[in-house]
């Protein structure tokens, strides 16, 4: 039998392997992918048995700290479960709580394991990795049209240009300027990847991430030539992108038409971007009837019988199961009091993330792609910025603890 210590240290490395494996919740081909079960069916039990090893005079403190960490989205998950129960909703649909609690466990098993930027930097590119896989296979071996992952076309697209980002993070900002050149140039190759598969999601508004890392490339990196060679250098891939590819420039030009077509026909055109902008005249209408705790709608079928001022709805508004976007929808649920709770979350979280360059690449993802698609508002997609943020935070406290 090995001794108690080579028994502790397979353990951490077990326990490890389970809380850095998130990247599969979007992929529905690897077992407990394709939804948010990574946090309560593998991490929670993972740092519970955790937090139970750790001595007991450190637990007072790692709570705290738990607490401390999450913080930021308390304003967010208060009113929304507040809007939930002033609605009458399930009360079992408990979506934001559920996802705090679960990541405040997260975020104490990450500094119980020891968790660092080195193993952050592993993950995502093994993540870019497994996606773009996924991606090559649905697409040319499959057949498909647009990369999904057995989930969604534009989450799928989201989560890849995340762990791409933090490859390129990694590699270019402070935090691994003591990383050797294989690894940097692993990270470099396993980021395109991750660029690859995004484009293969055929996912517009993902790609709007990059733009996100060329500002904190030039306004936030402590190294002045580190970051410039990083806005340019994604600069290039951005025009790469939207310039040489046909199918992309072709998606971007009729995004632009759409957009055109929308403001100036007399009846909207049921387009991707022409619903959407339809759905935030249709939220700006409800939030005047209803400014404070807004509708508690079930459904947009429900909304146009409710509120004449709407207009008539068009056959494919009806097929649409709820706002599809963040803002429009914290509208429909809970009004101004939800809304203005989700701008106090952002907000506190920019002021927390302030010298973390990751934590601000999540916010900066996150609020990006809630204006065309639900992030904060949808399981996979606050689980994914919960859990990074939980995951960042304890490896910048790892790191302090250990200098």
């Amino acid at each position: 039998m090995l001794p108690d210590r080579s028994w502790q240290g397979l353990w951490r490395l077990v326990a490890l392997g389970i809380l850095l494996c998130y990247p599969i919740m979007v992929v529905k081909w690897i077992p407990f992918g394709g939804g948010a079960r990574y946090l309560n069916v593998l991490a929670a039990p993972v740092c519970l048995i955790l937090l139970w090893q750790a001595p007991r005079d450190e637990v007072r403190g790692l709570l705290i700290s738990a607490v401390r960490w999450g913080i930021p989205f308390l304003p967010f998950v208060l009113i929304w479960t507040f809007a939930q129960l002033w609605h009458d909703y399930d009360p079992l649909d408990l979506n934001p709580p559920m996802r705090l609690l679960w990541c405040a466990l997260l975020f104490l098993g990450a500094r119980l394991a020891g968790v660092s930027y080195r193993h952050l930097a592993i993950v995502a590119g093994l993540g870019a990795v497994v996606y773009c896989s996924v991606a090559l296979v649905e697409v040319y071996g499959l057949g498909r049209k647009r990369a999904w992952g057995g989930t969604y076309e534009n989450r799928f697209g989201q989560f890849s240009i995340w762990v791409a980002s933090l490859c390129f993070l990694h590699v270019f900002l402070e935090k691994a300027k003591g990383e050797s050149r294989s690894l940097s140039a692993l990270l470099l190759l396993a980021g395109m990847l991750g660029c690859i598969s995004t484009w293969l999601s055929g996912s517009r508004g993902a790609l709007l991430a990059l733009l996100v890392l060329i500002a904190i490339a030039l306004f936030s990196s402590t190294n002045r030539r580190r970051g410039l060679l990083f806005a340019i250098a994604l600069t290039s891939v951005v025009l790469a992108f939207c310039l040489l590819d046909a199918p992309t420039y072709q998606r971007l030009e009729l995004t632009l038409g759409q957009t055109k077509d929308y403001f100036s026909e007399a009846e909207f055109s049921p387009t991707s971007v022409g619903i959407r902008l339809e759905l935030y005249r249709i939220a700006f209408l409800t939030f005047l009837d209803h400014p404070v705790i807004g509708p508690g709608y079930t459904s947009l079928e429900q909304l146009y019988e409710t509120h004449p001022a709407l207009g008539v709805a068009r056959p494919e508004m009806l097929e649409i199961p709820g706002f599809h976007n963040d803002w429009s929808e914290t509208i429909g649920i809970g009004g101004g009091l939800l809304l203005v709770s989700l701008f106090g979350t952002c907000l506190w979280m920019a002021r927390s993330a302030r010298r973390n360059v990751y934590q601000l690449a999540f916010l900066g993802f996150a609020v990006i792609f809630s204006f065309s698609e639900i992030f904060f508002t949808n399981k996979m997609g606050l689980s994914l910025l919960m859990a990074s943020w939980a995951l960042y935070a304890a490896a910048e406290q790892n790191q302090e603890q250990s200098a």
